[in-house]
């Protein structure tokens, strides 16, 4: 991030290879005796080193602002991030102001992000300002919202219903699952907090126009339809260009020989307005907003498993329990669906019972690859790998400090030069864009201690 005024520098001006260097040589002896002298930056070394402490230091005085429940490593986190934030007077780097686009219980990872950026937000790493519920239908999912928002104690952080998600002319759009609104904590339709229909432009309005008229800078994360952020730029083409620092996204995407951002069709963000996706991509290349991309192969590359989900659901927060209750009843969903006989008919053509049950379960951990594949809701006692997409974009705008210091991401060296980053390739050569094992802890720590620190029995 770039001192001064907290926006992240575009890629491809970055030192990228000269961080590298650095971290490569921060425990070689041998360079020690090299001519030039040796700069460190706290943003790096300092970055490492206060990880490498804190995971080693078991006697250091617990801050108060790190839960209790969680094991030294996950505190050792928390440690890490205290620091960043303590740091930040002194290096000129101001605090991402974030906004947020979802779609709220369609999936458990929307809220799995909500939870980590309400954490961020109590930690001082970010500042939240808002969120946009999209995707049809929208007026529940700010409900949802609500609800979620006032269970983490965010009661004072707006939320606004958004649009369908869809263009007039789509022919086919979403339909809920069944376990997307099973809960009990959705916010009355009369809460006069919600903003409704039509609203969600005029909040995303308000906070570009805050940030302007105080020379400061947003962070947006759009984790669901760009329907509505398409449309919002187009109307207000200057605002967006004054207001916005940068982007993180969840999707699929690659970076074209020319260095620009390529919405991959069949990625769900995409595919629901794919016109409105594309001329968005190429509306923040035109003006020069860089952005990072969290894809699925970041995401499957994360550890996560149910096992943290049990750990939630013990919080005994109602956000951890319905998450744990709507990761079961959704992989079900999806493991019916891989199941179709017919490739149209699943969630993806490749997505197929194998795929899944390679993917997704311990199903060939525990059984000779010969074995029949389980039938319907014989899955469920295998359903062990949980996967977060939206979460990793929600610690994607914590800044590039934090992101340094947490050593989550791999270096990156971009060919062709780009002010996009894509966290995650397919391949060939495949490519995580993450180091797995610490970003799951980091993920880990996150979650839970949001959840044990706004315990509506327990608010600190």
């Amino acid at each position: 991030m770039e001192a001064g005024n907290g926006t992240a520098v575009p890629l491809s001006s970055r030192n990228i290879v000269g961080r590298k260097e650095r971290s490569d040589h921060v425990w070689d002896k041998t360079n020690a005796g090299g001519g030039g002298r040796r700069q460190y930056s706290i943003t790096t070394l300092g970055g490492r080193m206060r990880s490498w402490w804190s995971r080693r230091n078991q006697t250091s005085t617990k801050s108060p602002m790190i839960p209790d429940g969680l094991s030294l490593e996950e505190r050792a986190q928390y440690e890490t991030l205290l620091k960043v934030v303590a740091a930040r007077p002194a290096l000129g780097v101001k605090t991402p102001r974030v906004i947020v686009i979802t779609d709220l219980a369609k999936d458990y990872d929307d809220l799995a992000a909500m939870v980590v950026l309400k954490e961020l937000h109590r930690l001082g790493v970010v500042t939240l300002l808002g969120f946009v519920a999209n995707l049809m239908p929208q007026e529940d999912r700010v409900r949802f919202g609500r609800g979620a928002l006032d269970l983490l104690g965010l009661h004072d952080i707006p939320i606004a219903q958004g649009t369908s998600g869809f263009p007039p002319s789509a022919k086919k759009k979403h339909t809920p699952f069944d376990y997307e609104f099973k809960c009990d904590f959705m916010a009355d339709e009369n809460d006069e907090r919600i903003i409704k229909e039509g609203m969600g432009e005029k909040l995303l309005h308000r906070l570009f126009s805050d940030a302007v008229a105080t020379k400061q800078k947003l962070t947006l994360v759009l984790i669901s339809s760009l329907e509505d952020i398409y449309a919002f730029s187009t109307k207000y083409t200057e605002l967006f260009k004054e207001a916005v620092s940068n982007i993180v996204f969840q999707g699929g995407y690659s970076i074209s020989p020319e260095g620009n951002l390529i919405a991959d069709p069949a990625a769900n963000n995409n595919r629901y307005d794919i016109d409105a996706a594309r001329e968005f991509h190429n509306f923040i290349q035109e003006s020069g907003i860089p952005s990072v991309v969290y894809t699925k192969v970041a995401a499957f590359a994360t550890p996560l498993t149910s096992v943290l989900f049990d750990e939630m659901a013990k919080t005994h927060h109602p956000l951890g329990k319905h998450l744990r209750h709507v990761q079961v009843f959704q992989d079900l969903a999806f493991y019916t669906t891989a199941s179709k006989e017919k490739p149209e008919e699943r969630f993806a053509p490749f997505m197929d019972r194998k795929w899944f049950l390679e993917n997704k379960t311990s199903w060939f951990d525990k059984n000779p690859p010969d074995a029949p594949y389980p039938n319907g809701k014989e899955v469920v006692p295998y359903l062990t790998k949980v996967i977060v997409y939206d979460a990793l974009a929600g610690l994607g705008a914590s800044g590039q400090d934090a992101l340094d210091a947490l050593e989550v991401l791999t270096p990156y060296n971009p060919s062709p030069p780009s002010i996009h980053r894509v966290v995650g390739f397919a391949g060939p050569p495949s490519d995580p864009g993450v180091h797995p094992d610490q970003m799951a802890l980091v993920l880990s720590a996150l979650l839970k201690g949001s959840l044990l620190t706004s315990r509506p029995d327990r608010v600190r």
